[in-house]
């Protein structure tokens, strides 16, 4: 169940092993956050229709627009495949539950990058685009999503786009070569998107939305926070009179993501969860349930690509194990 890295991972390593392989989709196209959620400027859409070609000539089967739990049943799935690999993602965004969230204008990264990404791909209409053109936008959350974010705005014309971060701004690195682990991630980054143009600042919190008569973003009102370490864990305190309001039409939550969808598949096949919402697995990959795998975010959490890839072809080897046992 999905067709993201960890899923087309593992299902290319499991039909090269000999087995009879089927991928479920739920989106109209294979891919999963390879299409929907990274931009053409870093991941060209040909790349994976050209995977997705190799992968059917080799005898891997696709099936998109189905949602595994509803219009298949986790009772079907069990009794019809020897082993199921859960590669669902983490598709739980994290909320920004501030005054004024539900204002017009105010998106989820995934829903403003897989738009912009289906309209390029000429799935969207040009009327149901969110657009940044001639706009002045604001990407809350410093993260490699939000950079995609800002790349996105600018190539769509935005008016001027902000990065907002509340963590401190990290240390430069000047450096020629990367610091030890687990120092790199501690590092300022700086992406090709920023360079394009973007406006970033660091250790600022959201307090809160302004909207016009229309219902719609006009204003975002602000803080600047100070981090202190306390009780050896870090402690964040607003510092006083720092509030300060920026004139926006249009914000991109980057916030991350909280875990799996826990939606009726789940439910059915009883899996367990970690208390972030990650799906439980052993040393092959397994979850809770005999049969049942899992494998990039949705076991790991949120990560990179390549993690999800490394997870499933790991995760091949488990099932090609657990059959042939």
């Amino acid at each position: 169940m999905g067709s993201g890295p960890a899923g087309l991972a593992a299902a290319q390593q499991l039909t090269r092993l000999g087995h009879d392989v089927m991928v479920l989709e739920k989106a109209l196209k294979i891919g999963g956050i390879l299409r929907n959620g990274i931009p053409n400027f870093k991941l060209e859409k040909w790349v994976i229709d050209r995977r997705f070609d190799q992968m059917q000539a080799e005898g891997t089967r696709f099936e998109t627009d189905v949602k595994a739990g509803e219009d298949i049943s986790a009772h079907y799935l069990r009794k019809s495949f020897d082993a199921i690999l859960l590669a669902c993602g983490a598709e739980v965004p994290r909320d920004l539950p501030v005054p004024g969230r539900d204002l017009n204008g105010i998106y989820f990264a995934m829903q403003y990058l897989s738009n912009s990404n289906n309209y390029v791909a000429a799935d969207t209409p040009v009327d149901k685009i969110i657009t940044a053109r001639g706009k002045n936008v604001l990407v809350i959350g410093g993260g490699d999503t939000g950079a995609d974010c800002v790349g996105t705005a600018n190539r769509q014309g935005a008016k001027s786009v902000y990065q907002f971060e509340i963590l401190p701004q990290p240390p430069d690195w000047k450096q020629p070569w990367n610091p030890d682990w687990p120092n790199w991630p501690n590092i300022l980054r700086t992406s090709t998107s920023h360079e394009e143009g973007c406006k970033r600042q660091w250790s600022v919190l959201t307090k809160s939305f302004e909207g016009q008569d229309n219902n719609r973003i006009s204003k975002v009102n602000c803080v600047k926070v100070v981090w202190k370490e306390k009780n050896g864990t870090p402690d964040m305190a607003e510092v006083p009179g720092s509030d300060f309001s920026l004139d926006v039409d249009l914000v991109i939550l980057a916030l991350g993501f909280t875990g799996v969808e826990p939606g009726r598949l789940i439910k059915d096949l009883n899996v367990s969860l970690t208390d972030r919402n990650s799906i439980v697995i052993d040393e092959s990959y397994m979850t809770s349930g005999p049969g049942v795998f899992a494998a990039g975010d949705s076991a790991i959490g949120p990560s990179l690509v390549v993690r999800a890839i490394f997870q499933g072809r790991e995760a091949a080897r488990g099932i090609h194990n657990f059959i042939v046992k």
